[in-house]
């Protein structure tokens, strides 16, 4: 019985390392090249596995991509978990209108994972493939968009629709944005998001006040 039970154990540690194993390899070619032209017997030479191997894990090359996908939007959502869409719009607005680029550093966590998706350098390579840009930018929308566009419906007088479209403009022109400085969280970074907020707020504001 014992013994049963720390086989399964171990089978449960070596089928999460081989998961571990293919991802790493998959973002270890994605500096190299893009990910349109990387395959399935290209990535199992980068992780040391056969293709069987791979196909006991994972359904295809896009099942690795979305599994990395979702562990960069996690990492991007838990800095602000405990805090409601609300609650956390309201206090970057004020930090926008009344703050500085400095005040942001320090509460960076008010940002949305839209802005935030690229946090861990880990992740970078996926977002700066110009490849999957339109890939990327449609999860990141699905992950946000059951809080984002009831809240800009409420706080913008808009319809579902016209929200949901607004959120649809946010997110890809955060997203280029975010990616033409290479995600990179330096002074000019951001100065950026405080640029961007602002002038997102504002149209907020004209559409609440129209």
């Amino acid at each position: 019985m014992n013994s049963a039970s720390s086989t399964g154990k171990k089978v449960d540690r070596r089928t999460a390392y081989t998961r571990m194993t293919v991802k790493d390899a998959l973002l270890e070619l994605l500096e190299e090249q893009p990910f349109e032209k990387i395959t399935v017997a290209a990535l199992c030479r980068q992780a040391e596995i056969t293709r069987a191997t791979f196909y006991l894990h994972f359904s295809d090359i896009n099942a690795v991509l979305d599994e990395l996908l979702d562990e960069a939007l996690m990492v991007a959502e838990a800095a602000a978990a405990d805090m409601k869409v609300e609650a956390r719009m309201s206090a970057i607005m004020e930090l926008v209108r009344s703050g500085s680029a400095e005040d942001l550093r320090r509460n960076e966590r008010l940002l949305g994972p839209c802005q935030r998706v690229a946090d861990d350098p880990k992740y970078r390579a996926i977002f700066q493939d110009p490849t999957l840009s339109h890939y990327v930018i449609r999860r990141i929308y699905m992950v946000e968009r059951d809080s984002m566009v009831p809240y800009l419906v409420k706080n913008c007088h808009l319809s579902h629709s016209e929200a949901d479209k607004l959120f649809m403009m946010i997110v890809y022109g955060l997203f280029y944005v975010n990616r033409s400085m290479k995600w990179m969280k330096d002074d000019s970074w951001y100065e950026m998001q405080m640029t961007v907020n602002r002038f997102m707020f504002g149209g907020f504001d004209a559409l609440r006040n129209g």
